[in-house]
């Protein structure tokens, strides 16, 4: 069995002094007993709301599943997808993506207690009604104040009507334990693709030329220009080159970068107008047309409106902000969390919306009680005095890194964490493909930029960012004349 000193399990803070659930004491019997003794608690505490969400997410990554399908067929046309709505659409998630994850749990029936939730006036009371059962049992808990809404706090540092119904399917996954992650971080998924595309370059093509084509350049991009033809990259006034295909792998909002094109008149090529990113669209009428502020917009000779349209607000809305604080030396102060001296510490604190408004907290880990490492999520940085108290005057501040928000106007316009869902208002995304100099100048052929991130509007993780990844190489495959779907006789079809 483990050490009674030694931290374990987990435990979900409400603050000032109160817990809503604590799995730490189970640290006391044998191993074997401990795994068994979890999930008995959820089924007792949660009872059916345990199964309703358990068989939610199984459909999910069930659905999950398909969609490697659908990206590895190059037959057929349906499996090549525009938008992350045309992908969530084909398999039976778009409208997950598009309400809230607290709609998503009223309409699986799961149990909801006001009492536990910050927003009072926009929940249906229904915890103190007479016929609620779960207050004339010991141990009843609500699952979705509890457990689902520590989960979402712990990775996306917002609650149930912040999120969407996906992205918080996709949050509550962890609790099944199906999960893997990356040695030495994210960042080596990229490296690791680096290296293979350029081995597989060298051992298969068939080109004369130089065989660096595949190159890492360690340059911030600035500036995109298109001349209708290639796309110029700049970083600053260094000219990286000119590309036919230019992929943008960051949060538009985030990337800093100046998408801009060539006059589309043909005239004076110096004169550079802001490229559409939220696309052109035909004027059928091929009359001016007057927009929501009651300006007037110009049409080109082919009838496209010669101005960008509004981009939709998740490309705009700033990321949530996230702050990560390492500490060294820590004396956790048990009594400040209303612990006993006598039970073990949990391993990992997460907390309510209530628990999160009082501490500021969204995530503490122990990571070695021996060294008083802790590991602490917060959406701002913790003050002097709130370290103290948590953590006694001793302790040594080791690392910190801010996630957006803050006073540094730098990190909140440019930074942050995950996306704003806003509750699935936000899930209306940009297309896979920015712009596509062909399509709008009319032309047979010319420069192209993909959006990979346009898949974050719904839902952001590693797996997700991959299968945007993956979607966009399709694309650009396709383009390339690399890959194409198999044209079907009509005369086949059925009657």
């Amino acid at each position: 069995g483990s050490n009674s000193g030694e931290p374990y399990g987990f435990g979900i803070y409400h603050g000032d002094e109160e817990w809503l659930l604590k799995t730490n004491n189970f640290a006391s019997y044998p191993s074997f007993l401990r795994k068994m003794l979890v999930p008995i608690t959820f089924l007792w505490r949660y009872n059916l709301d345990y199964f309703r969400l358990q068989h939610a997410v199984k459909r999910a990554v069930h659905a999950f599943d398909i969609v490697y399908e659908l990206l590895n067929d190059t037959k057929n046309e349906l499996t090549y997808f525009h938008s992350p709505m045309d992908l969530w659409d084909a398999i039976g998630l778009r409208t997950a993506a598009a309400i809230s994850f607290h709609d998503l749990l009223d309409g699986l029936g799961l149990y909801r207690d006001a009492r536990l939730e910050m927003q009072q006036e926009t929940t249906v009371e229904s915890s103190n009604s007479w016929w609620n059962w779960r207050q004339w049992l010991p141990g009843m808990g609500c699952m979705r104040s509890e457990l689902v809404t520590a989960m979402t706090i712990n990775t996306y540092n917002a609650d149930l009507n912040e999120m969407n119904g996906l992205v918080g399917l996709v949050a509550y996954v962890p609790t099944s334990g199906e999960l893997f992650s990356v040695k030495g971080g994210n960042n080596k998924l990229i490296e690791s693709a680096l290296l293979q595309s350029r081995r597989l370059y060298e051992t298969t093509s068939t080109c004369k030329q130089s065989k660096q084509r595949i190159q890492r350049q360690q340059k911030q991009v600035t500036t995109v220009i298109s001349n209708g033809d290639t796309m110029e990259l700049l970083s600053n006034e260094d000219s990286l080159g000119e590309f036919d295909i230019v992929v943008l792998a960051a949060p538009l909002q985030q990337s800093r970068v100046q998408f801009l094109i060539q006059n589309p008149m043909g005239m004076d090529s110096s004169i550079l107008h802001p490229m559409p990113l939220g696309g052109v669209h035909a004027n059928v009428d091929n009359e001016d047309v007057v927009d929501k502020a009651g300006r007037t917009t110009i049409n080109n000779e082919h009838g496209d409106l010669a101005f960008a349209a509004t981009l939709p607000s998740s490309a705009t809305s700033p990321y949530t902000s996230v702050v990560t604080t390492i500490i060294s030396n820590a004396t956790i102060n048990t009594s400040h969390f209303g612990l006993d001296n006598n039970e073990p510490l949990p391993r990992t604190i997460l907390v309510s919306e209530r628990g999160k408004m009082l501490e500021g907290i969204t995530t503490l880990r122990i990571i070695s009680l021996e060294k008083g490492l802790v590991k602490i999520f917060s959406t701002e940085e913790l003050s002097l005095q709130h370290r103290n108290t948590m953590f006694g005057s001793y302790h040594i501040i080791e690392y910190v890194q801010i996630w957006g928000g803050g006073e540094n106007r730098e990190h909140s316009h440019h930074g942050g964490a995950t996306p704003s869902f806003a509750g699935g208002l936000n899930s209306e995304s940009l297309p896979f493909i920015l712009y596509d100099s062909s399509r709008h100048l009319s032309k047979s052929d010319g420069a192209a930029l993909y959006y990979v991130n346009a898949i974050e509007s719904s839902v952001a993780a590693i797996e997700i960012s991959a299968i945007g990844a993956k979607s966009v190489a399709k694309l650009v495959a396709r383009r390339l004349g690399l890959v194409s779907p198999v044209t079907v006789d009509s005369t086949h079809d059925e009657l």
